[in-house]
């Protein structure tokens, strides 16, 4: 069974940040700002002003969000705690566990975000609850189990 993770198990991790006159190289390092190993990669970006992104749940997906220019909001909730947590561009990044539901919202003009997952799409694709009441039903039934 999947355990039943906590907004309180969202994280922010610092990536580290070389700058010099050529410019910046920001760096995430696997081994320390991730608890897991990465399957996927995607990219968000062109977001029209006033829209969102996710609006899910995946059951069997952990995810790190990443802003790599702008910034934006990320909505965390599990069925008893909600937290709206903002993300600048190479500021930090967030790590989202497994089973929450996600919201990515008030993206800024040209915001572009970068989402490194644990599993390969073929494989969460199952995994995703679109729908926020029967999330809901889901988190209860199983926290119950």
């Amino acid at each position: 069974m999947t355990s039943r993770a906590q907004v309180a198990d969202c994280r922010l991790v610092q990536p580290q940040r070389h700058e010099d006159g050529r410019g910046s190289l920001t760096v995430l390092d696997g081994l320390a700002h991730l608890p897991f190993d990465v399957r996927r990669a995607f990219v968000i970006a062109d977001v029209p002003v006033g829209c969102s992104r996710g609006e899910h749940a995946n059951t069997v997906t952990a995810e790190l969000i990443v802003c790599v220019s702008g910034s934006l909001s990320v909505h965390v909730e599990d069925e008893r705690t909600a937290r709206t947590i903002p993300l600048i561009a190479r500021g930090s990044a967030l790590i989202v566990p497994a089973t929450l539901w996600v919201e990515l919202r008030d993206f800024a003009p040209g915001t572009v975000v970068m989402v490194l997952a644990d599993t390969e799409y073929a494989e969460a694709r199952h995994g995703y609850i679109r729908d926020h009441a029967q999330w809901l039903e889901w988190r209860r039934v199983n926290r119950a189990a």
